[in-house]
């Protein structure tokens, strides 16, 4: 066999320590946060029937038109790697007949989604979503709740200059009227646009709107905006929305060009979008954080009951960036690297790291043995805390002498513990921050 360098998939990326710590930190608070709001994880399949997006997300959408992996399995059977992730919930809603069982449903889901996406900073082809979705009420508390969920969640991860953006697309019965306003609009400018525009305009003129083309601009800004056709209960609806965000203390600013890009959402639609006020984007261009909003239609259309629902997606990838750049997480380090001795006092340190960490505390050591200048460095090298090493005077004595590795080396920062106290002392240590 010929030798080959394997390398990952363009546009998929190994996560690895120390970076995964950041993953973890958001995950961990989404799982809080979204439990006090009363949501439940789901785990749907990463492979799903290729006719579920198709109908869901919208044949007219680049998703399916261009940036879906799709292939047909050895049951001849189309099947499509999940590119989002609220129409495999729909589906599981359906399937398990969760509608005769409760009356209101809210569950979570994270996972890996892919899209064969151009890529810039924060979109991959794999690329990682929290989602949310609520099934069951109409109410636009239901609404407000969603949008609360995210707009605590990113205050607790520690994501600045987040404001949120909002919109209403009516219901779905009122969209022919606008879409036709939308080419009347632009048909005389079709001359002129890029061979991508002027298809979308003949495919779906609602998505010309979240064109990111700059000669577009101009143009978008001046289009006729959707809450201008939509029904009066859906006026009233979105009324009532902007009435309890300001109840809660929650900002927005109104966008009369936010249409999201897929096609099963109706009323409420809203971004979350990343502006810092000074210094670099740390997003680059892609400054959407999460995007969510009404779907009343699509447990219907996908074959279940009529059933509203709400809800969103966060890029995941975006987050940690942000979380990073924003120094909002402070990397895990062990408290306490016990350096050994070889001989018979190394089975005893081995021992002793063992009884600590099966206790709970965050000790390190180095398998490897070796000079203990070596295992001092790589104490230092993990970021411990403190560092003693065990051998036979601390193992006959029962007492550990601890040097802080935070405090330069001439500082005299050696304090003495008994082995026995270890246990009390990592507590209160790691208390301490």
């Amino acid at each position: 066999m010929n030798s080959k360098n394997f390398a990952a998939v363009k546009g998929m990326n190994d996560l690895l320590p120390p970076s995964i710590e950041s993953w973890q930190f958001i995950e961990k608070a989404a799982r809080e946060i979204f439990g006090n709001y009363g949501y439940q994880e789901i785990r749907t399949p990463i492979l799903e029937d290729t006719a579920l997006f198709v109908r869901s997300v919208g044949e007219g959408t680049d998703i399916v038109g261009k940036e879906m992996y799709t292939f047909t399995d050895r049951g001849d059977r189309s099947l499509t790697l999940r590119p989002e992730g609220t129409a495999p919930a729909a589906r599981a809603y359906i399937e398990n007949n969760i509608t005769n069982k409760e009356p209101v449903t809210r569950w979570f889901y994270m996972g890996p989604m892919f899209r064969y996406e151009r890529m810039k900073t924060g979109r991959y082809r794999q690329f990682y979503q929290i989602g949310a979705e609520a099934y069951g009420a109409l109410d636009p508390a239901q609404d407000v709740e969603t949008i609360a969920l995210v707009d605590v969640f990113l205050k607790r991860i520690g994501v600045p200059d987040v404001m949120l953006r909002l919109n209403s697309l009516g219901e779905q019965s009122t969209r022919p009227a606008y879409l036709q306003a939308l080419r009347d609009y632009f048909a005389p400018q079709a001359a002129s646009l890029s061979p991508e525009a002027a298809a979308t305009l003949e495919r779906n003129p609602m998505r010309l709107l979240d064109s990111k083309e700059p000669a577009l601009q101009p143009l978008i800004a001046g289009a006729p905006a959707i809450v201008d056709f939509i029904d009066e209960a859906s006026k009233a609806h979105f009324a009532e929305v902007q009435r309890l965000l300001t109840k809660l203390g929650i900002a927005f600013v109104l966008d009369r060009t936010l249409v999201r890009g897929l096609d099963y959402y109706s009323r409420t639609t809203f971004e979350f979008v990343y502006q810092p006020a000074t210094g670099e984007n740390a997003l680059g261009t892609a400054g959407t954080v999460c995007g969510g909003g009404r779907y009343d239609g699509l447990v219907k259309d996908l074959g279940g009951p009529e059933k509203p629902a709400v809800g969103f997606a966060m890029g995941l990838d975006r987050l940690v960036l942000l979380v990073e750049a924003a120094g909002a997480r402070k990397p895990s380090r062990p408290t306490l690297f016990i350096g050994t001795f070889d001989g018979p006092m190394r089975d005893e340190a081995f021992v002793l790291v063992t009884k600590l960490r099966n206790a709970g505390y965050a000790v390190d050591f180095d398998p490897r043995g070796g000079k203990m200048k070596r295992q001092i460095e790589r104490a230092i090298k993990v970021g411990a805390r403190f560092f003693g090493a065990y051998g036979d005077a601390e193992h006959t004595s029962g007492k550990l002498g601890l040097k802080n590795l935070d405090l330069p080396d001439a500082t005299d920062n050696k304090v003495e513990v008994a082995v026995d106290a270890l246990p009390t002392w990592l507590r209160e240590t790691a208390a301490s921050g």
